[in-house]
């Protein structure tokens, strides 16, 4: 948030900011502060989730822990929720980082919850996706920038993908379905992919819906 306030002051000491063109500015400086506003007043984490291990690779909530979008939507993730940070496939830790350390975790906390990977294995794709695009804004309001939160976007949505019981046997006709396959490497292949397809979205334009419809197109069957 200083970084963006920081270079408004900037362009004004620069003379890139003055009373004629202030008018024609002043309405991306109000979308801007608006934009602030959401990400970090209206959108909000309950706290940090207390939790347990159980075994290597599971936690359980502790206590009841949420986060509430800049909707208003309230994400509940329940005590006694079973969470395993498998949302973002774990072929791909290596490449975004383990869900359990850094920005992401609480977002991450939350998203498990709601994808059902600990306890819920009954979740809809269609409820899977709509937590995929809540674990994007809380990623953002937790402080990840706009590039690491696409990534990690793409990598639940790549979770969701392969969590689908048509994923091998969309690979392949009738005749090869006894042919084993390598997930993990579809999976990794399949990051890679869209990552590239998604480059210039990233890096430059940052459009979310731009992003979703990509990563859409790119996991439908």
């Amino acid at each position: 948030m200083k970084k963006d306030f920081a270079s408004g002051l900037e362009l004004q000491k620069k003379g890139f900011i003055n009373k004629e063109n202030s008018i024609k500015i002043r309405p991306l400086l109000i979308k801007n502060i608006w934009g602030l506003i959401n990400r970090y007043i209206m959108a909000k984490f309950s706290g940090y989730p207390l939790t347990r291990w159980k075994g290597d690779r599971l936690m359980i909530l502790k206590e009841d822990f949420s986060y509430v979008d800049k909707t208003g939507k309230e994400w509940l993730a329940l005590k006694g929720g079973v969470i395993n940070g498998a949302t973002i496939p774990r072929k791909l830790w290596s490449l975004i980082g383990s869900p359990f350390i850094g920005l992401y975790r609480r977002a991450s906390v939350v998203h498990d919850y709601f994808v059902g990977e600990g306890d819920n294995p009954n979740v809809t794709y269609e409820e899977r996706r709509k937590a995929d695009k809540m674990f994007f804004r809380a990623c953002r309001t937790d402080g990840c920038s706009w590039r690491f939160a696409a990534m990690l976007y793409i990598g639940v949505s790549i979770g969701s993908w392969s969590s689908r019981n048509e994923l091998k046997h969309s690979l392949f006709d009738e005749n090869l379905k006894s042919l084993t396959v390598d997930e993990d490497m579809l999976i990794e292949s399949k990051f890679k992919e869209i990552t590239a397809k998604a480059g210039m979205i990233i890096s430059e334009a940052e459009s979310f819906e731009s992003l979703e419809s990509l990563v859409e197109e790119e996991i439908s069957f």
